[in-house]
Formats: structure tokens, sequence, C-alpha cells
């Protein structure tokens, strides 16, 4: 199995160090870039980006859906490339006024006694 690399997950420009890992506002899928996010719209941003590198749906370059003969569209799913991490969207939940996106995110690790 490959090693998923941050590129992968994040953009040619996100950059490490041994003391940092920075990452592009602009690579961050769904987020709008302001001068200062919000924690929880940072984070957010990022699982999104995760979740839609694992798995969803081919677009072409105009962002509209590539579709089969029946007009379905053509989805990917690389989570069995990836043993150790999972992401996976949830479901929805819906307090007064908003609408939250519920991911479950689980890294397996080794069990020993």
């Amino acid at each position: 199995m490959a090693l998923l690399k941050l590129q992968e997950l994040f953009g040619a420009s996100v950059v490490e160090t041994l003391a940092t890992v920075t990452i592009q506002k602009a690579d961050l899928l769904g987020l709008t870039a302001l001068p200062v996010n919000t924690a929880d719209s940072l984070l957010a941003a990022i699982i999104n980006t995760v979740n839609q590198r694992y798995e969803g749906e081919l677009t072409d370059q105009n962002g509209v859906f590539v579709v089969d003969e029946k007009n379905i569209p053509i989805t990917y799913d690389n989570h069995l490339y990836y043993i150790n991490t999972w992401v996976q969207f949830w479901g929805f939940l819906f307090p007064p006024g908003k609408v939250n996106f519920c991911f479950l995110i689980s890294e397996i690790s080794p069990y020993a006694n």
C-alpha cells in the first residue's frame, strides 16, 4: 500500500519542516480565505479537503459531473489505498439556523497486549 503524501491531500504548495506544516488556504476546499479565519472554519476545511480527496464524484475542468451512459455521476473511492486512515462523511445535523456536516475520522494503529 502506498503511503498518503501531504501533497496528495493539500496540493503542491504544502510545506513540511521538522517543526511545522504549512497549508495554503487556497488549497483548502470550501474555505473562503479571509485575513483572519476562525479555528473551526480552518479545521472544517481541512477535514472537508481530506474527505474529498478520499472519495467523491468526478468533474471536468468546468465543475460539471462526469456521467456514465445512464447519466449517473462517476465516483471514485481511494480508501482502499490508505489502510491506516479513514475519513468518511457521516451525515447532517440541523441545529437552529445552521447545518453541520459530520465526518468520521479514524486511524488504525497496531494493537499489542
